[in-house]
């Protein structure tokens, strides 16, 4: 399986992030003195992605893997937590401008390395899956010469569009049919239509996925690749981005970190499994 987006440039933070040894006992780094004063962290919100962040139908309450895991580090930093709601493509921005300190459930892309800082907390990578009352698929190349709903939004378009090249073409099987949508929601709308034959998704969301409407839909293969899942900075908040990394090494070491993802049935993200 080809790995096309890796780790580079930040792997030195990633690494301290995640360095356990003697860390209990580790000062913690100091706030950028405007958000202690404030006692208040405001992270971007992106309040449809279950199990990262969603709001729960009986009760419209924000739940997830992020708010679980966003309070709990706050908490270590003596902050709380206030959710502002932006798109996945405007949360850069609203870091530029202030708007917001930091970002959850943001993809660790290389791209976007020049502008922003990642710590990462869970893995992640691209999971194909369709119909269960579709002609099986068994593993991925099944899904050569298939239409395929992708998420543009996120680039996962041009990422399927890239291994088709690699392992459909290259193999002088015809190339996978990308079919770009405005998110993974409308990509399974047109699965269900039975526009498309097959959804890539992240593979963190995939088992909330299925759990949601059961007996419907099955995975092809394994994830493609491997990709992590940050907490997102600007670069001029790197007193803020140390301030994190401490606090999730604490959660890491003290085993907070593992109930919360447990509890969200994403124990095989761990960002600390090799």
């Amino acid at each position: 399986m080809k790995r096309f987006l890796r780790r580079g440039a930040l792997a030195a933070v990633l690494a301290t992030a995640l360095a356990l040894p003697a860390m209990a006992q580790e000062a913690r780094p100091p706030l950028p003195a405007e958000i202690a004063a404030r006692g208040k962290l405001v992270v971007a919100l992106f309040a449809s992605f279950p199990p990262m962040a969603y709001k729960r139908v009986e009760d419209n309450k924000l739940v997830g893997v992020d708010v679980d895991l966003a309070e709990n580090l706050a908490k270590r930093l003596g902050l709380t937590v206030e959710w502002q709601e932006t798109s996945y493509e405007a949360a850069i921005p609203a870091m530029s401008t202030g708007r917001v300190d930091m970002a959850f459930s943001m993809l660790n892309r290389p791209e976007a390395r020049d502008r922003v800082d990642y710590v990462d907390y869970l893995t992640s990578g691209m999971q194909l899956y369709a119909l269960a009352s579709h002609a099986p698929m068994k593993v991925a190349t099944d899904v050569c010469g298939q239409r395929l709903g992708a998420n543009r939004r996120n680039g996962f378009d041009a990422a399927m569009r890239k291994w088709s090249d690699e392992n459909c073409v290259a193999a002088g099987k015809p190339a996978i049919i990308v079919m770009p949508t405005e998110g993974t929601p409308e990509a399974r709308l047109q699965l269900r239509q039975r526009r498309v034959d097959a959804v890539v998704q992240s593979s963190e969301s995939v088992p909330y996925t299925m759990s949601q409407e059961a007996g419907t839909y099955v995975m092809v293969g394994e994830p493609l690749n491997r990709m992590t899942i940050a907490m997102t900075f600007v670069k001029a908040s790197s007193q803020l981005r140390d301030a994190m990394a401490w606090a999730l090494r604490q959660s890491i070491a003290d085993g907070s970190y593992k109930a919360i993802i447990a509890r969200h049935d994403l124990s095989r993200n761990d960002i600390t499994l090799p």
